[in-house]
């Protein structure tokens, strides 16, 4: 017989409004009654989503000189719905595709913090080009035409949709900074505004559903939703274990996201609309950086976690606007001080929550909680900084 049981704790009665938490239990073989995890209450009123806007038809930006070798690509663009144009017509640009002789010639190529894609027209790639598209940050570097498939590949992905969804990634600027804890706390504001999605995107496996205290449940981890395609992302994300009306991607008892497997279910949830809060690993920023509306850096208020964040912000080589400071109130610095010496500037801040509380079920009125929900209420309104 499964029975329910009323529990109230202490830290319960000190927060207004949030509710009395039940229990189900059921008899185990032995008779004993083991509790199910617990669900978890909001403190406030639920807020419904924003429309959709709608979308002009994408571009690609052209780096080099006209030639066969833009008309090849311009033909690749136009098979998969882009524009090719010389100067994107606004920011919208999905990617850039550059001319090999252009980064290797006496102007550098700047970063637009779109996937750069270098072409050439050798067969065999120069050495020389090859370490100019590292250096650059390109996705790959295609010889033309025998590259034509890949180009067209690389396009269509590219292509698909990206703005539907609302991407916000969390990364910690030191070590134990705290944002596995706060990207939990994400996805549970963003619940009143639709689907929502927290991605576990270590390499290593870092138990989101650890943190939350998720019980075991059948669904994808990373190990099958890096076999998908990008025609899979509603397979993925309705095969995807729910917590808490929070859809949950982790690398359960099998292997991580790796550059290569991150992009593509990103960019397949994109599509999708609703939230998508991704945790990550810091190697994995680089490649996520693009995908992403906002990039939270996790920042405990002290002189050895600023510096720590200042070398990681250096080795990421983030597109400009894209990063934002959160402040945990850990230390003798204020929130002001840490934006100031990152340059970024300040999302949100916020003091701990007492010990014991877990992030996605204890949702709290005060603390990360609501620093969460503000930063939640302020892209509901349109601030996509």
């Amino acid at each position: 017989m499964t029975r329910t049981i009323t529990l109230s704790s202490p830290a319960q009665d000190d927060v207004p409004g949030l509710a009395d938490t039940t229990v189900d239990t059921e008899p185990s073989r032995d008779g004993d009654l083991t509790p199910r995890r617990r669900r978890s209450r909001f403190p406030e009123a639920e807020q419904t989503a924003p429309a959709p806007a709608g979308q002009a038809r994408p571009v690609a930006r052209w780096a080099g000189a006209e030639g066969v070798l833009r008309e090849l690509v311009r033909d690749h663009a136009t098979a998969v719905g882009l524009d090719l144009v010389d100067v994107p017509t606004d920011s919208s640009a999905v990617c850039t595709v550059v001319d090999a002789a252009v980064l290797t010639a006496d102007r550098p190529l700047l970063r637009s913090g779109t996937p750069l894609l270098v072409v050439t027209e050798s067969v065999d790639v120069p050495a020389e080009v090859w370490s100019a598209a590292l250096a650059a940050g390109a996705r790959a570097v295609l010889p033309l035409p025998a590259g034509s498939d890949e180009l067209l590949s690389r396009l269509s992905e590219l292509a698909r949709p990206r703005s539907s969804a609302l991407l916000l990634g969390v990364v910690g600027g030191c070590g134990g900074a705290g944002a596995s804890s706060f990207a939990a706390r994400l996805a549970a504001a963003a619940r009143p505004q639709g689907s929502v999605t927290l991605l576990d995107a270590d390499p290593l496996g870092g138990g989101a559903d650890l943190l939350v205290e998720a019980p075991v449940l059948e669904g994808i981890r990373w190990r099958e939703a890096a076999e998908l395609g990008p025609d899979d992302a509603e397979a993925l994300r309705a095969g995807l274990p729910r917590v808490d009306e929070v859809h949950l991607l982790t690398a359960g008892e099998g292997p991580g996201p790796t550059e290569q497997t991150l992009p593509p279910v990103l960019s397949a949830l994109s599509a999708l609309g609703g939230t998508v809060v991704v945790d990550l690993s810091p190697a994995l920023v680089p490649v996520a950086a693009e995908h992403l509306h906002q990039l939270l850096v996790l920042v405990p208020a002290t002189d050895h976690a600023v510096r720590a964040t200042v070398r990681r912000l250096r080795a990421w080589q983030l597109p400009g606007g894209l990063a934002r400071a959160v402040v945990r109130r850990s230390g003798p610095l204020g929130p002001g001080e840490v934006g100031e010496d990152l340059g970024l500037p300040l999302a949100a801040s916020f003091r701990d929550s007492p010990r014991g509380t877990v992030p996605l079920l204890d949702v709290r009125r005060h603390g990360a909680d609501r620093a969460a929900r503000a930063l939640m209420a302020q892209h509901e309104a349109g601030v996509r900084a």
